[in-house]
């Protein structure tokens, strides 16, 4: 079972071709073919593995160009048709559509439009993005923004299929957090000249009995840290959005390119910080670089750890105005439960159920999903 599209790219401009080719990597396509014609087009779409997608640009000759492919679409109606042009001619537009042409894509091209549009194709292919994506990123270390991803990543395998990505690239340690030893990690699937499919990712997730909980670990050796790109992050992103319902990433305070692409992609970066002035000064310049890199304030949650109720260095509403958000959670300071949890390689919210913090931690999980926070309600 293929859970990434496979395209072919048609353009006589090599450089035209090499842009399209990274922009669809980074949404996840797998660039089967980068080709300076639609010559042998026919002869690459009847293979046993043809692509499900062509990008075809018809500039110079917009008319022609439709004409010498115009049988295609209806010999292979699994495959969807792009043609892109500067041309904006009706009759052009008429023509390609009544030729079973999918998308007609004006250039240049609104990106926005052009990634909805490859979504569409994916979902055609039972390829839809599906998961809910959680960003966790703490404000210092020893902040526990591991414990919280962990947690909440194995509280969700509780009501849907859920992945827990280990994005700390060097110092993470999500993989001893369920006492996991993988044999393969996030560096070896970084490969952009190979088609990520299930059996390659099944291959690379580690899995918890208890939990059902998949589990990507960081690489092995720190030196393999250079194989992550941005690139293939953003591709393993959208694959594991294709294969599960949850997708948890235990993540470090950076906007380098990876981390960048990572904020972006995340429909909620959940800010682990403890109520000290360092954590807190951190908070308050991380959350201004996320605004300033576009992120709404409804992406963005702020998670108290280790809470007291009495003896804490600032105050909460302190931290609110500072922020300008309000603090969404506060998991309570449990030590030893969480130590204990640990060292025995297992959740909290598993191995001690029924402790205060075990409480909270589910219930974050669930004020992070909607779903799960419906079915609560």
């Amino acid at each position: 079972m293929f859970v990434q599209l496979n395209a072919i790219v048609i353009d006589a401009d090599p450089t035209n071709r090499s842009e399209m080719s990274a922009f669809l990597t980074q949404h996840g396509i797998h660039v089967s073919q980068q080709l300076p014609a639609a010559d042998t087009l026919q002869t690459a779409l009847q293979r046993s593995d043809a692509a499900q997608l062509v990008v075809l640009n018809l500039d110079p000759n917009p008319a022609e160009a439709l004409k010498r492919v115009g049988h295609l679409p209806r010999q292979f109606p699994g495959v969807s048709f792009f043609v892109l042009s500067q041309v904006l001619d009706a009759n052009l537009l008429m023509e390609a559509m009544h030729l079973g042409v999918k998308e007609f894509i004006p250039l240049p091209i609104h990106v926005e439009k052009f990634a909805a549009a490859i979504e569409r194709v994916a979902g055609m292919n039972g390829m839809g993005k599906k998961a809910k994506t959680i960003h966790v990123i703490p404000t210092m270390g020893g902040c526990g923004s591991t414990t919280i991803a962990c947690n909440v990543a194995a509280s969700l395998a509780k009501v849907g299929k859920t992945a827990l990505l280990d994005l700390d690239l060097v110092r993470g340690g999500v993989a001893s957090y369920f006492d996991l030893r993988p044999r393969y990690t996030i560096a070896d699937v970084m490969d952009q000249t190979a088609t990520l499919d299930m059996q390659l990712l099944d291959n690379a997730l580690a899995r918890h009995a208890k939990s059902g909980l998949a589990v990507l670990s960081r690489p092995e050796l720190p030196e393999d840290t250079q194989r992550v790109t941005q690139a293939g992050f953003n591709r393993l992103n959208v694959m594991l959005g294709r294969m599960f319902d949850y997708a948890v990433i235990d993540s470090i305070m950076s906007i380098d390119p990876v981390y960048a692409a990572a904020i972006a992609a995340a429909d909620v970066n959940v800010i682990v910080m403890q109520l000290n002035v360092p954590s807190a000064k951190n908070a308050e310049r991380f959350v201004g670089a996320l605004r300033r890199m576009g992120i709404e304030s409804s992406k963005m949650k702020i998670v108290v750890n280790r809470y007291v109720k009495k003896g804490w260095d600032i105050d909460p509403e302190e931290v609110e105005r500072a922020l300008g958000l309000k603090i969404s959670w506060m998991v309570p300071n449990d030590f030893k439960s969480a130590i204990e949890a640990i060292n025995f390689g297992e959740p909290v919210v598993i191995r001690s159920p029924r402790a205060e913090i075990s409480t909270s931690l589910t219930g974050l999980a669930q004020m992070l999903n909607a779903k799960a926070t419906a079915v609560a309600a």
